[in-house]
């Protein structure tokens, strides 16, 4: 008989996104290897013909029962499946989930990914009234009301106390914690997760799918995009929030003079700073030096970082001056893409950062909000062909060996076989990717 497993994904398609991606490979690999699987995932808010067209895709049910508000809701719906279908493992994409090991006496293993526990995303934290709290109307109308407003920190500071009280129990409840850097490691190290039950897993990419084609004329490719041709292109991709520094990088921009360094930054992303970036570039006259590309589908992401002469990154830990909540850069997903393509990096020693990027290595480090450190290590790349191509080279390397999804789902397979519950299959699987 094939061993069950119960998967709780909190993001699904049809969303996208790196936790999407996570989901899919990671089922999709557990089916093709022979386990029954069971997704359980939050009720999507895209078009129903959509949300059918994704679950018939896939060869196992996909449940979406949970509320993305009522947390003991979600706990009670979980475990009349558990007591029903009793699964041999239960896997979390979230620490949150981690308390059905106390409940059951099933290992549950669990991702985090450090904010998890900095800003905890359990919404009502209370068994009275979580039922409620969970009418699919009324959560689609709190959820909307939350995404939509300037200050979402105002509205995360509700309940908080309780909330983290409750992420915290989970976590601490968990056989195993998947970090996804050094930085979420020590965070969860912080509130009380014994060190064993941790192991760091940095990455997520299809190394395969940035690969660099082998003969590209840059400019072309530059005039398809819309990018100027003849400029020294530094690109970010980011969600425009306050974390991700992109403030800085309009701040230095102006301080280089791009006039005369010609630099061009190039950002990627949408967020609700954008107006306020935008302005920003305006006052300080470099506005005609940055260009605002907005949202962009993964599947068109390569080529932005084939046209980019070096990839960005200047993410601080952001403490809001209001609430006090702390916002950090885990790790960089981006940051493993850019690798993967092959572009050389720059990036701050910030929050998960360096689990990614080895000073010297595959990217260049500086220190946070530092004009002269960034553009110094800026200089450098330009100035200095070998250490370009020695940190392009070195980062497609670091992507193929440690951060494609083929190494991340060998380690899920080890982690599951170390506790002997999904062994003989996971002995058989693959060494990760060359």
């Amino acid at each position: 008989m094939n061993k069950r497993v119960l998967l709780i994904l909190t993001e699904f398609p049809p969303s996208i996104g790196g936790m999407q991606t996570h989901a899919i490979l990671l089922s999709r690999h557990l089916h093709a290897m022979g386990y029954e699987v069971d997704v359980f995932t939050y009720r999507s808010a895209d078009n129903p013909d959509d949300v059918q067209r994704v679950d018939k895709s896939f060869p196992f049910p996909i449940h979406r029962p949970l509320s993305r508000v009522g947390y003991f809701y979600n706990l009670e719906t979980l475990l009349d499946f558990i007591a029903k279908n009793k699964p041999d493992l239960i896997y979390s994409s979230t620490v949150f989930y981690g308390i059905l090991e106390k409940l059951t006496g099933i290992k549950t293993i669990c991702r985090s990914v450090g904010n998890d526990i900095m800003r905890p995303w359990i919404a009502y934290p209370f068994k009275t009234g979580s039922q409620v709290a969970s009418n699919a109307w009324l959560e689609r109308k709190l959820y909307d009301f939350f995404k939509n407003i300037d200050k979402p920190e105002m509205v995360e500071i509700i309940f908080r106390e309780q909330r983290l009280l409750l992420t915290i129990k989970a976590a601490k409840a968990s056989s195993k914690i998947l970090a996804n850097s050094e930085f979420t490691r020590r965070i969860l190290l912080d509130v009380g997760v014994p060190a064993k039950n941790i192991e760091v897993v940095v990455g997520g990419v299809d190394a395969g799918y940035f690969k660099r084609p082998a003969f590209q004329n840059v400019r072309d490719l530059r005039q398809e995009l819309g990018l100027p041709p003849d400029r020294k292109i530094l690109m970010t991709a980011c969600r425009l929030v306050d974390k991700k520094g992109v403030d800085f990088l309009i701040t230095s921009l102006a301080a280089s003079n791009p006039a005369v360094s010609n630099y061009h930054l190039v950002i990627v992303g949408k967020g609700h700073r954008m107006s306020r970036l935008r302005k920003l570039a305006y006052s300080m006259g470099v506005d005609e030096y940055v260009s605002f590309v907005g949202a962009v589908p993964y599947e068109q992401m390569p080529p932005f970082y084939w046209a980019s002469d070096v990839f960005v990154l200047a993410s601080t830990v952001f403490r809001d001056p209001v609430t006090g909540l702390a916002d950090a850069e885990t790790m960089g997903r981006v940051l493993c893409e850019a690798n993967a393509a092959g572009t050389p990096i720059v990036a701050t020693e910030s929050g998960g950062i360096p689990s990614v990027i080895t000073h010297e290595h595959n990217g260049l480090l500086f220190p946070e909000n530092d004009v002269a450190s960034f553009l110094s290590s800026l200089k450098r790349v330009f100035d200095d062909a070998e250490l370009r191509h020695d940190l392009s080279r070195n980062g497609v390397k670091r992507a193929r060996s440690q951060f494609d999804w083929s190494h991340i789902l060998w380690t899920h397979e080890r982690v599951f076989a170390m506790d002997d519950i999904l062994t003989a299959p996971m002995q058989a699987a693959a060494a990760p990717h060359p």
